[in-house]
């Protein structure tokens, strides 16, 4: 080997460490680039996880107090229904008892609504079936029965109206219901629903 070969392979081993030397700093930055960005993005994440979790939590509360003002409304409202049921109940039980309690129960409602000389407006077949009855025995325990029965007929589940001249009063048993659903409502309620 002569001397610029020597010179030469000298050079190259020069050049191959300098380039070494350069690839080892770059990584190294790299590296250093590397972590310092992967600690921001750790940072960044972690904060807008913790943002997110939050948001999550106040959505959850928000959601879980809608839930229960829904839940709440909807209790009521089944209530309400349930009311109501036992009020339409009462009324239909009211409607199928037998002829001898229905036409006691139209006597009593007539000896307490009369005022005598009243006519007495059934529907068709409560008139049909009852009121000749049921006027004959008000006419009877009233002192003044001049109580009569009316041609007329009203649609109405039962019960009757007791007509003078142009005043009427309604003792129609769906009305009479609805005035003790009235009534009655607070105390029906703290029955079906007890407070524990």
């Amino acid at each position: 080997m002569n001397g610029l070969e020597k010179i030469t392979d000298r050079i190259t081993a020069d050049a191959r460490e300098k380039a070494a030397d350069i690839v080892a700093q770059a990584k190294t930055r790299a590296e250093e680039i590397t972590a310092d960005y992967q600690g921001r993005a750790d940072a960044l994440l972690a904060d807008e996880r913790a943002k997110a979790e939050a948001l999550a939590a106040q959505t959850a509360q928000r959601a879980e107090a809608a839930g229960g003002l829904e839940g709440r409304k909807w209790i009521l409202s089944a209530k309400q229904r349930l009311l109501e049921d036992t009020f339409t109940l009462a009324l239909d039980k009211l409607c199928a008892l037998s002829k001898e309690e229905y036409t006691a129960l139209l006597v009593k409602l007539l000896i307490r609504a009369a005022q005598g000389g009243e006519e007495v407006v059934f529907n068709q077949a409560d008139r049909a079936l009852v009121g000749k009855d049921a006027v004959t025995a008000a006419n009877e325990a009233l002192k003044d029965g001049r109580l009569t029965l009316s041609e007329e007929t009203r649609d109405m589940k039962g019960g009757f109206i007791l007509k003078s001249g142009l005043v009427e009063l309604n003792c129609a048993l769906e009305t009479l219901v609805e005035q003790e659903k009235e009534a009655m409502s607070v105390s029906v309620a703290a029955h079906l629903f007890p407070r524990v």
